[in-house]
């Protein structure tokens, strides 16, 4: 199967399913995005230390830290009572407060939005304030609980050392008691030597602080309405491909008449109009009325059958008038021809090489017509002037004068050995199942399926005043052409 078949088979069927599929998401996504109220954004940029994070890693691990503390549900609220904001403090923290770091750097950009700009804005003060205390905090008192930590313990080896040192002045010969003695001088030195490095770290060590405060937002964010409709409207139609991907799965079809007529191996044999379909004498009806006669004089035919694929079209009127473009009469009673504009061709016929032809205009099995010329009424035209093109003729042939044509539901007999062909007329999708019950149709009944009429799609019921609005005039009924009687618009005789 071609992709463009695959295309027509999902397009021309499911045409409205897709429309609906994108339309649909697109008018809920507009809808939501007008009833979202704006948001105004308030950004403070804090610097967490001098220390420079060495990794991704670590650069990660500063920003959770930062977030683990604007996220907090006290400090949130603190800030929002701060502020005098009355917020639904889950959705707040969820979605209202954004912590986002630059690279790998120590700064950290706080944002806080919200649809008062001047709440946004306080609050995103006092959170950045909250924030950079509580690791100011963290640092400080880890670096003062190391210097207690080791004040400590010198003051426990001090104390130990003097009582060491007494017992060592009253016992000088003791070996053992002198080499304890200095361990433990060698202990509180390596404690006195800890203590001056965290205080020179103490030192060094740079302090949280924000170094941009949050401004007052003048504009509200951008709601990126057209990312949303884009992607939106690629969801719907995915959607609504894989529906009728489904639903063409189940029930199959097969796009357009020159598809169908591939599929049961018979040509096309043209293409209709409503108009045309109603009985209405137009040039396509006598087109067709000729091809008609050419398919039933190659495969012997007496009567063709008319086919609706879909089985809902009228077909009578469509038999009847290509009835009448068959065996209308000539002017002259000749079976002359006529042009292309459908005028009347009187007394037109050929003189080929100074004889009368009446076998037709020469030239069209490859032979030279150097003499050709018309003779219209009375009155000789050459070839080269440009004659009248001659599409079809005006009379009956007389190798096949008995051709009828009928719509298969009205047919309720086959006269004699007279042969029966079918003419399938087939609209912009014609479903499998409808091909296979005609090929068996064809198969049962012994007649051949000797050509496809391609058709427009039916046209679906509109109410009265949109047919009105657009001057549709209801097509007369069989009885109504038979009759030829006169019906008002609701269908009463006047």
């Amino acid at each position: 199967m071609e992709i463009d078949e695959v295309a027509a088979r999902l397009l021309r069927q499911y045409w409205a399913l897709l429309a609906i599929c994108v339309v649909v998401p697109l008018v809920a996504i507009s809808f939501l995005t007008a009833k979202q109220p704006a948001k105004y954004a308030a950004s403070a940029r804090i610097i967490t230390g001098s220390v420079v994070p060495q990794s991704s890693a670590e650069a990660d691990a500063v920003v959770s830290q930062v977030e683990a503390l604007a996220t907090g549900r006290t400090a949130a609220a603190r800030a929002l009572g701060a502020a005098g904001a009355n917020r639904n403090l889950t959705d707040f923290i969820s979605s209202d407060i954004v912590v986002g770091g630059l690279g790998s750097s120590q700064v950290i950009d706080l944002t806080i939005t919200d649809h008062n700009p001047k709440v946004a804005q306080k609050v995103d003060r006092i959170l950045a304030t909250e924030v950079v205390r509580s690791i100011n905090n963290v640092g400080q008192s880890g670096l003062r609980a190391a210097l207690t930590a080791n004040d400590e313990e010198i003051v426990r080896l001090s104390q130990k050392r003097a009582i060491m040192g007494q017992r060592a002045a009253s016992q000088p010969q003791n070996q053992q008691l002198q080499a304890q003695l200095a361990g433990l001088d060698q202990v509180i030195a390596n404690f006195t030597g800890d203590r001056s490095r965290l205080l020179i770290q103490a030192g060094n060590l740079g302090l949280a602080t924000v170094i941009d405060e949050p401004a007052m937002p003048t504009k509200p964010q951008s709601k990126a309405s057209t990312q949303k409709l884009g992607l939106a409207g690629l969801l719907g139609l995915v959607a609504g491909i894989l529906i009728a991907s489904i639903a063409e799965t189940l029930r199959p079809t097969v796009p357009g008449a020159p598809r169908v007529s591939r599929r049961l191996g018979v040509p096309t044999l043209g293409h209709l109009n409503r108009e045309d379909l109603d009985g209405a004498r137009t040039p396509a009806v006598g087109e067709m009325a000729l091809r008609f006669r050419l398919v039933a004089a190659h495969a012997g035919l007496g009567t063709i059958a008319l086919v609706d694929i879909d089985g809902k079209r009228e077909l009578a009127a469509l038999a009847a008038g290509l009835m009448q473009a068959l065996h209308a009469p000539s002017a002259d009673g000749a079976g002359g021809w006529a042009g292309l504009d459908g005028t009347e061709g009187g007394s037109q016929r050929w003189i080929v090489n100074g004889a009368d032809g009446a076998g037709g205009p020469a030239g069209l099995d490859g032979t030279e017509a150097r003499s050709q010329r018309w003779i219209v009424n009375g009155e000789a035209e050459s070839a080269a002037a440009g004659p009248k093109v001659l599409v079809k003729p005006r009379g009956p042939v007389t190798e096949n004068p008995a051709l009828h044509i009928h719509p298969l539901g009205q047919m309720k007999w086959v006269a004699g050995t007279a042969h029966v062909g079918i003419v399938i007329l087939s609209g912009p999708v014609a479903r499998v199942s409808r091909i296979t019950a005609l090929q068996d149709l064809s198969m049962s009944s012994g007649w051949p399926i000797v050509g496809v009429v391609a058709v427009p799609r039916i046209r679906r019921w509109r109410p009265r005043w949109a047919q009105q609005a657009a001057g549709v005039t209801a097509p007369a009924s069989s009885r109504q052409r038979e009759t030829g009687a006169e019906y008002d618009s609701r269908g009463r005789g006047q």
